[in-house]
């Protein structure tokens, strides 16, 4: 039976692939093959290391328990239907992210006749039809930006490998390139099709469900920026004053957005923070940590530690702090977007100057605040890596976009052979 459903699994997935190849330009064809390749690859990659390196993790874990729903589904669907609504706090006793996410993946498990395999596939391609659709909304929104839309949203290995197979951030980032895409298009006057707001509002939910921090840095960024071009548009205000209205406005959103979730309420926000960096610290190798000296549940403990949780959670661990392979991979690929980021800085004239960026300060702002949160309560290398594909992508694409170093290695002869090979 396993077989059968897996020929039928790679028949459907590549059927729905051949239909949206066909409907691309010829200047992104010859990227989807390649992109389509590597995010299935990248989850099925992604069980193997857990299953060879660390042996257990929540992969498996979160698996087995859809398994056993998926089982129920077959013998009691109307038991099955009652686990689908019931709430988590019932039977899960508080870790309603975690009884959301199983969910998900024991419908898809059903499909997938309770193959991890099977079941990593589907996740990886929808991860894949998210991230595509984010791709071609930049491409047709910002002039030359093909190639470095296709590093951050398609070939980049982290954020591919972390946004892919039976984990939350593939679903959750999936969900939140949705919601990049439909912002895009709004901040760009472009009014989205009934199908995206429909699918926006769905990604909501998801990522609510699975990523709660994610999307509560995220909401107030995109409404301020939805607010101050509406504003802005109507009232006539200059572009100067712009960027001052969007800070004064963003702040005041945020206050509203600390009401969403008990731990982004004032006082216990900080709090939050510093239990979850001293769990982090209990567990892990010292090796393995950001160090802050005296971490404290006050703002200014936090704004002195913002800088170094800044620095690390973009490009650490460096090259000389990697004692082992996964670690050199991740110091590799941080020392790729330290090289990055220092090329980039003589566009800063042009980001002052530029009609978008009202757009561009919502990206930093996110990336910048999500690094840092995720930096001072995530302060494990290894479990940051993972996190941080929340932001990854969208800091990229900051980075490489006419970024002159970019521009020249695409220029070498090498590239421009290989480039042809898939033209």
């Amino acid at each position: 039976m396993t077989l059968i459903v897996s020929a039928i699994t790679l028949i459907a997935i590549l059927g729905f692939a051949f239909l949206m190849e066909r409907k691309q330009g010829p200047v992104v064809r010859s990227l989807f093959w390649p992109a389509f390749g590597m995010k299935l690859l990248a989850g099925i990659g992604l069980g193997l290391v857990y299953q060879r390196y660390y042996l257990t993790g929540d992969t498996f874990h979160f698996f087995d328990q859809a398994r056993v729903q998926a089982d129920l589904f077959k013998t009691n669907a109307g038991a099955y239907l009652d686990f689908l609504w019931q709430d988590p706090d019932v039977e899960w006793k508080g870790a309603a992210r975690s009884a959301f996410f199983v969910k998900m993946v024991s419908i898809v498990a059903i499909v997938a006749d309770g193959n991890y395999w099977i079941t990593s596939l589907w996740f990886s391609f929808i991860s894949f039809v998210a991230s595509w659709y984010l791709f071609k909304m930049v491409t047709r929104f910002f002039e030359g930006s093909a190639s470095a839309a296709a590093l951050a949203f398609l070939f980049f290995p982290s954020a591919v490998f972390w946004g892919s197979g039976v984990i939350k951030e593939s679903l959750g980032l999936a969900a939140l390139m949705v919601l990049s895409g439909v912002y895009l298009k709004i901040m760009m006057k472009v009014v989205p099709g009934l199908w995206e707001f429909v699918l926006a509002a769905l990604s909501l939910w998801i990522v609510w469900n699975l990523k709660y921090y994610w999307i509560s840095v995220f909401l107030p960024v995109v409404c301020t920026s939805f607010i101050v071009q509406a504003v802005s548009i109507r009232l006539k205000i200059p572009s100067r004053l712009r960027l001052s209205l969007w800070i004064i406005l963003f702040f005041i959103l945020c206050l509203g957005a600390s009401l969403l979730h008990p731990n982004f309420y004032p006082d216990r926000i900080l709090q939050v923070v510093i239990e979850n960096n001293q769990a982090f610290v209990s567990l892990s190798d010292p090796d393995d940590l950001i160090h802050y000296g005296l971490l404290e549940a006050t703002w200014v403990s936090i704004v002195l530690h913002s800088p170094w949780a800044l620095v690390s959670g973009l490009f650490r661990p460096f090259l000389w702090e990697a004692d082992g392979l996964l670690k050199l991979v991740a110091a590799l690929e941080n020392g790729l977007v330290l090289v990055l980021c220092l090329s980039s800085f003589g566009r800063i004239v042009e980001f002052l100057q530029s009609q978008n960026r009202l757009i561009t300060l919502s990206v930093m702002v996110y990336v910048f605040m999500l690094c840092v949160f995720l930096a001072l309560s995530t302060p494990n290398f290894g479990s940051l890596a993972r996190y941080k594909v929340g932001f990854l992508p969208f800091f990229i694409f900051l980075l490489s976009y006419k970024n002159p170093l970019i521009h020249y290695v695409l220029s070498l002869p090498l590239v421009e052979r290989v480039k042809k090979w898939f033209t």
